[in-house]
């Protein structure tokens, strides 16, 4: 099953995304992440509904622990402010070139998860934005 999952992340990897240069992926889906479902990542989810994600590092993971942070952009301040909305530190298995993991929002709004390695908090790993509706 592993080895299956394994050659789906990478033909997704290599063919669908144009990941030529190795550059890490981040991807949402409302099922769990499964070599059915990779296939098929969404960017629009229902409130209270549980969304699921996998970071993809082709070159593998140089810490031992993530940053995951949610952003909310609100809308009613002048410029769209930013807020974060949640932040979780993460051990993760070095051995493993991905991480799966889900979340649930219950505020409708637009939002970004961005994922940071833990031994630098300005420039992340990998961004994706998605709405909650």
């Amino acid at each position: 099953m592993k080895k299956v999952l394994w050659l789906i992340l990478l033909f997704f990897c290599i063919f669908l995304s144009g990941c030529k240069d190795n550059r890490p992926l981040l991807f949402f889906n409302a099922q769990p992440i499964t070599p059915q479902t990779i296939n098929h990542p969404g960017r629009n989810f229902a409130a209270n509904q549980p969304i699921h994600y996998i970071l993809i590092v082709p070159k593998g993971f140089k810490n031992d622990y993530i940053r995951v942070q949610i952003v909310k952009k609100e809308e009613k301040t002048a410029h769209w402010g930013y807020k974060i909305y949640q932040s979780k530190d993460f051990h993760i298995d070095t051995s493993k070139n991905y991480f799966i993991n889900y979340f649930v929002i219950n505020e409708p709004g637009y939002y970004f998860m961005q994922i940071f390695p833990f031994d630098n908090f300005d420039i992340p790993i990998a961004r994706n934005d998605f709405w909650v509706k």
